[in-house]
């Protein structure tokens, strides 16, 4: 019987210390508003990660998690590497506000494309021809909202040129159909269901940025990289699409137990297969990789899964 005491003591001092850290003895995983990808990844790593308890929590997206991991209300969250970067440094959007730091890098794990979306029998054919008109910029707080504006500013663009709403992707579509905007910004792996259907039951037309405009973004931030959307990709499309791309990134809380992040690190990669089949994204779930290039250092339980398998990610 004294046994069987000190065996369920033990596995209830095991519980508490893997997840110690994270509140209410659950992960607490933000993802993003309804239309993108992030919740497909997060649902998938759940499904993939036995003996760990979630609690997926939908939010505006990159920035909005990025603040939510910093005050400790997130134990995991998907965020934008510029944004991230950002954010914790206290520089581009974040300049002359609060830093938020408080998180680590886990793993980078796909490069998201940033669109731009109009009707196809509109007068919009570059974006030049955005002004004047009432444009979605995304969710309040999210990655998109941040691409929006500078790729906009690249056009020497902003509010006084057009008519800004913030709108999540789902609203957005359903506001262009309905004419009520003209255009809208998402950021998102390409051929996401979300656009895809848009496309197949809607004709949309992608815009190109400009090979100058390209170039000053990603010569002006660190994070964005040159990206083609080829043609093809959604129902109709018929012509490649310029555009910029930018890393999502997986993080955690430097709260969060090193134990239950190297976890989750290795629930990632040894189910990546799986992971991938169960979402629209191109995960690149190569450890190498996801050590590679992020902006902010690795939590601590990341960068032991990362040394046990002799890769360096600090």
């Amino acid at each position: 019987m004294r046994r069987k005491i000190l065996s369920a003591l033990l596995c209830a001092l095991a519980a508490a210390v893997l997840f110690s850290g994270c509140g209410t003895g659950r992960v607490r995983f933000g993802t993003s508003g309804s239309g993108g990808a992030y919740g497909e990844i997060a649902n998938a790593i759940v499904e993939n990660s036995e003996g760990l308890r979630f609690n997926i929590r939908e939010t505006a997206g990159s920035a909005a998690n990025v603040r939510l991991l910093s005050e400790g209300y997130l134990d995991l969250a998907i965020a934008q590497a510029d944004v991230v970067s950002d954010a914790y440094c206290g520089t581009g959007t974040f300049a002359g506000s609060k830093s938020y730091q408080g998180y680590a890098a886990v793993a980078g794990l796909y490069t998201e494309a940033c669109q731009i979306i109009t009707s196809a029998d509109s007068d919009i054919k570059e974006i030049d021809d955005l002004e004047g008109k009432t444009v979605s910029i995304g969710e309040a707080e999210s990655g998109t909202e941040q691409n929006a504006v500078q790729i906009l500013g690249a056009y020497g663009l902003n509010k006084s040129f057009l008519s800004e709403v913030n709108l999540n992707y789902e609203d957005a579509s359903e506001q262009l159909k309905s004419g009520k905007i003209d255009a809208f910004f998402c950021t998102l792996a390409p051929n996401s269901p979300f656009l895809w259907e848009l496309a197949e039951e809607y004709d949309i037309r992608l815009l190109s940025l400009s090979e100058n405009a390209a170039r000053r973004l990603v010569d002006a931030y660190g994070f964005y990289t040159d990206y083609t959307i080829p043609k093809g990709t959604y129902p109709n499309q018929t012509e490649d699409v310029r555009t910029v791309g930018v890393k999502a990134l997986l993080l955690a809380s430097e709260k969060a137990d090193p134990g239950t992040v190297r976890a989750v690190a290795e629930s990632l990669f040894e189910n990546s297969e799986a992971i991938n089949s169960a979402t629209s994204a191109e995960l690149d779930l190569d450890p190498e990789s996801a050590a590679a290039g992020a902006p902010i250092p690795f939590h601590q339980g990341a960068a032991e899964y990362y040394r046990s398998r002799g890769i360096a990610a600090e």
